[in-house]
């Protein structure tokens, strides 16, 4: 049972910043993830494979705006949440380290059931492995995290980048063929069970091996630097942190010039680069670019009731994706180009923010947050508006 002191957090308490934040960053990782949704995106050579100018330049667009630009940050919002809630439950004496080992179990579970069931490229089973290892460091104070975290990030950008640097990009070809044609077949008309299969295939080809601790290194350093920047309380909308948010904003643009070095030098070096430095840096932008305009007294309501939601959300943008394009859905994967995945992530994601708007309307939480929310603490409070109950509400 949850003690009496914990009590809901009122809306006001919220950093509402931090909610737009994750919304920015759910239509970011959207634009990524849709050409992956329609496409056999990891076997492909990006660029090459869309023959058509335009379908080219779009994802040239996507590929220095998005890729990697927004993983970084809403895995700094999970660091960031995660002190959030420790220091709401610790300041009501409510036992931290128990309800967060099952919070993320219970996202561990999520993972497991959106990648087995929905689509390949989940990132919750990921995020469920980092948050446990978060734990191990959660009593470091922000500068010690802030140095592991910045640590590690420049150690994987700088010494890969390295031991690049001698190979061209034709040396890297992520071009398969055969894996090609297998997944055009399968997504494009397979049965479920083979659907199945080809998504767990998919997923280990990701996940599995050295490939899996590489994912695990490029994402735990921002869980690291969101913990440490929510301990030292930048971020937070207070005054004082105006100055330093302007600086960031000024660090963050560098990214802009990272992410073109590909376009400049024929080194596979520079790709990585593009994405391990360049992808945060911008993250970083974007970042202090949202805290920057609620410092100036506007807000993005749009963006915070869709970030608000964001778990739910996420999982819609991938349940409406695969059925649009899975076989047992409307099977139009591999026949949409990069422009037209762009026109339907925009459509989607207005879909979800007028969705989200009824939902919270209605209900404290969106239903997937409520179920984790409910798992978490081991008891039912209510979802509805108006009801009485005890409820824990914080940035997460």
């Amino acid at each position: 049972m949850i003690k009496s002191t914990a009590i809901p957090t009122p809306t006001n308490e919220r950093i509402l910043s931090i909610d737009a934040m994750r919304g920015l960053a759910l239509l970011g990782i959207f634009f990524v993830n849709m050409v992956d949704f329609h496409s056999p995106w990891m076997y492909i050579d990006q660029l090459s494979y869309w023959g058509d100018q335009w379908n080219q330049f779009a994802m040239k667009i996507i590929d220095v705006l998005a890729q990697a630009s927004f993983y970084p940050l809403f895995s700094f919002l999970f660091g960031y949440g995660f002190i959030i809630l420790r220091n709401r439950l610790t300041a009501r004496q409510v036992p931290f380290l128990p309800m967060m080992v099952r919070r993320l179990v219970i996202l561990f579970l999520f993972g497991v059931i959106h990648f087995v069931f929905i689509w390949h490229g989940d990132i919750l089973f990921t995020y469920s492995l980092c948050g446990l290892l978060l734990l191990a460091f959660i009593k470091l104070n922000g500068k010690q995290l802030l140095q592991i975290g910045l640590g590690l990030w420049l150690f994987y950008a700088i010494v890969f980048f390295l031991l690049l640097l001698p190979f061209g990009s034709e040396e890297f070809t992520s071009q398969h063929p055969e894996a090609i044609q297998q997944s055009l077949l399968v997504y494009g008309s397979g049965s479920y069970v083979e659907i199945l299969n080809q998504r767990l295939s998919d997923w280990t080809y990701v996940n599995g091996g050295i490939n899996g601790v590489l994912l695990i290194f490029s994402i735990f350093p921002y869980f690291l630097i969101g913990a440490a920047f929510a301990k030292e309380g930048w971020f937070n909308g207070e005054v004082k942190n105006l100055p330093l948010v302007r600086r960031l904003l000024f660090v963050g643009a560098i990214g802009f010039v990272v992410k073109l070095l590909p376009f400049l030098f024929n080194s596979y070096a520079f790709s990585h680069l593009q994405d391990s430095l360049g992808g945060p840096l911008l993250s970083l932008f974007y970042m202090s670019g949202i805290s920057l305009f609620y410092y100036s007294g506007k807000t993005l309501k749009p963006l915070e009731w869709v970030g608000k939601m964001a778990l739910t959300n996420y999982l819609l943008q991938s349940i409406i994706s695969t059925l649009l394009f899975y076989h047992y859905g409307l099977s139009f994967y591999g026949e949409i180009e990069v422009t037209t995945g762009i026109l339907l992530v925009i459509g989607i994601f207005l879909f979800q923010i007028l969705f989200s708007r009824w939902w919270l309307l209605k209900f404290q939480y969106g239903p997937i947050e409520w179920i984790w929310r409910m798992g978490t603490y081991r008891t039912r409070f209510p979802l509805k508006k108006h009801q009485k109950g005890e409820i824990v509400y914080e940035n997460d």
